[in-house]
């Protein structure tokens, strides 16, 4: 093998996992979206050269990734607006439940 293919290797598998660390990351903050070009400084950050183009083919088949853009990356699983609504009036409606039963 030679020493160009195992550092190319490498460095690709260390830019996969410091994407990676950085979308759970986000995730766990309930951040649902993040700008692609923040997403590229952040990297550029950590030594990587990368371009949103580059990230947009990267993040295709990312299972952390819902939709990804040149502007944007919508995470995978990320709560939605309308979701908030539906869960708020079925806690409302459960808590309406529990109050008549008790009356």
């Amino acid at each position: 093998m030679k020493i160009s293919t195992l550092l190319s290797e490498n460095y690709k598998s260390q830019l996969m996992n410091d994407i990676n660390v950085y979308l759970v990351r986000l995730k766990a903050n309930g951040i649902p979206s993040i700008g692609t070009d923040i997403m590229v400084r952040e990297l550029e950050d950590l030594g990587h050269s990368v371009t949103p183009e580059s990230l947009v083919d990267l993040l295709g088949s990312s299972k952390y990734v819902q939709n990804v853009t040149v502007d944007s990356i919508e995470l995978e699983g990320a709560p939605t607006s309308s979701n908030d609504d539906t869960s708020r009036e079925t806690v409302k409606r459960l808590a309406k439940k529990a109050t008549q039963k008790r009356i």
